[in-house]
């Protein structure tokens, strides 16, 4: 008797209760779903596609690929183009990358402080990350032209005769550097200020009675409790660092005589302009893997502390 009423009872549940409780018990997945889709289509599915014609002699000019397995990586490993290339970015990757960090640590912990005008501020500092890639790379080739350029014309007016020319092969990839670092710093000032202010007071407070100073509670408070977003910032910045395209295609397109020609550039050159579409993609699947492999000692770190956290 009790067994046939709650049969009933389960039965007269409406539909729509029951689609309702569906959704409740699914909504993390239904609200993923969308974005899940678009990284797949967007990453995953050119990915898998770019390691698909790796793996093939392809080129523009060819209307027929062919297999032709692994002899594209095995000429990408024996070429000194693509090892000069990969130097290159490295340099450009690093200095980039720890010049852009130790600007926003900086300004995050003097911004992190009350002063008037510290909203302005903030919102000042960041304008060069809104700032289009393509325009920050035509003003900052125009501020650097050897001729009318303003940086050379500010030389000029101090007393300097003779002012470098900021994009010939000496100075071409520390100007990149200097770009990249304007493009960049904004995004680590931001991370880094949220994680300062995720700093319990508290634990200032208890260092200043036992007499720490100011820099010792910053090497000793500060830098330590902001090693986990230390590492997603740098993360994050050296992965977009390494496979920005926009500012050194348009400001050198790799020269002079390759003196900037990092990877992202290098592998447009082999597909595109060489009309390799193999190589290129075997070139653009490297990328991948070193981006990869680099980024694994900062997640282990990275999951590392906030275990201990």
């Amino acid at each position: 008797m009790s067994t046939g009423t709650l049969d009933r009872a389960s039965s007269t549940v409406p539909a729509s209760s029951r689609v309702a409780a569906f959704v409740d018990r699914r909504i993390g997945w239904i609200l993923v779903l969308p974005t899940a889709a678009a990284v797949v289509l967007v990453c995953i599915f050119p990915l898998i596609q770019a390691v698909q014609i790796s793996f093939q002699d392809n080129k523009l000019r060819n209307p027929s690929p062919q297999f032709i397995g692994l002899d594209n990586y095995q000429a990408l490993l024996s070429d000194p183009a693509v090892w000069h290339s990969l130097w290159i970015s490295a340099v450009f990757v690093g200095l980039s990358v720890l010049f852009s960090y130790v600007i926003g640590l900086g300004l995050a912990v003097l911004l992190n402080r009350p002063m008037r005008g510290r909203g302005l501020v903030r919102a000042a500092i960041i304008i060069p990350w809104a700032v289009p890639a393509f325009v920050a790379a035509l003003v900052w080739a125009w501020m650097y032209n050897d001729q009318f350029g303003i940086i050379n014309s500010m030389l000029n007016d101090v007393g300097v005769d003779n002012p470098p020319t900021w994009l010939d092969q000496t100075w071409a990839l520390l100007s990149l550097i200097v770009v990249m670092v304007w493009k960049s710093f904004p995004f680590q000032f931001v991370m880094l200020l949220a994680g300062l202010q995720s700093i319990p007071k508290e634990l200032y407070e208890s260092a200043s009675v036992d007499g720490a100073g100011k820099w010792r509670q910053f090497f000793s408070i500060t830098l330590p409790m902001l090693r986990p977003v230390s590492s997603i910032a740098i993360l994050l910045a050296a992965i977009n660092a390494f496979h920005y395209f926009p500012i050194p295609w348009i400001m050198t397109q790799g020269g002079p005589s390759k003196a900037t020609d990092v990877i992202p550039v290098a592998t447009y050159n082999i597909a595109f302009n060489a009309g390799d579409l193999g190589y290129g993609s075997a070139a653009a699947v490297f990328m991948f893997l070193v981006i990869l492999l680099a980024a694994l000692p900062f997640l282990r770190s990275y999951y590392r502390e906030l275990k201990q956290s």
